[in-house]
């Protein structure tokens, strides 16, 4: 099973964009999600990469801004590169499949 739900806060201002010839549609966002560490109780932030495909995406670029508070339901999905240097890099993030306004100006949807 490959399931993720997080809930945080976007760190930028979205931007939809196209591919196919303007058939398709994503979004890549960051979401900080708070994590409070027991010993001093300081918070710290985890930064998480999130990509949204077609009808998900022209939503979620509609209503959310910087600052946003979300819910995303999605999976994992990891992959590999080779950047400028030859080195080989890995990524992961997590492909959104549902979502919930959490800032109660964006319950219109």
């Amino acid at each position: 099973m490959n399931t993720v739900s997080i809930i945080g806060r976007l760190t930028r201002d979205l931007e939809l964009k196209s591919f196919n010839e303007g058939k398709g549609f994503y979004t890549r966002f960051t979401l900080a999600i708070n994590r409070v560490q027991h010993k001093d109780m300081k918070a710290e932030a985890d930064f998480i990469n999130i990509v949204a495909w077609s009808g998900l995406a022209e939503t979620l670029c509609k209503y959310l801004k910087k600052g946003s508070r979300i819910a995303i339901t999605g999976r994992l999905s990891s992959s590999s590169y080779v950047d400028k240097d030859g080195n080989k890099r890995y990524s992961t993030e997590v492909v959104a499949e549902d979502f919930k306004f959490l800032d109660n100006k964006q319950q219109i949807v």
